[in-house]
């Protein structure tokens, strides 16, 4: 199965559009995804801070902010990028 975790924080919009999306297009259930406050990791706030949200595919990131901030394009990426359809 794979495992996503997407790094986030509170009141980041964008990672709640990306999450919610995520879900819809986990319908199957073949996708575990989780999530990781980096307000709770001072390694990870350095890492992240101006980047969420993030993306990790099987402890790899393969998205940030910019790649999901299109609301248009979301679902493409996400699909192309961790369904593969």
């Amino acid at each position: 199965m794979t495992k996503v975790v997407v790094y986030t924080k509170r009141g980041c919009h964008l990672c709640e559009r990306v999450l919610k999306k995520l879900e819809e297009l986990n319908s199957k259930g073949s996708v575990k995804i989780a999530t990781r406050d980096i307000t709770q990791d001072q390694e990870f706030f350095e890492l992240y801070k101006y980047l969420i949200p993030v993306v990790a595919v099987d402890d790899e990131v393969k998205l940030t902010g910019a790649a999901l901030a299109n609301p248009i394009t979301l679902e493409d990426v996400l699909r192309r990028t961790i369904f593969h359809t």
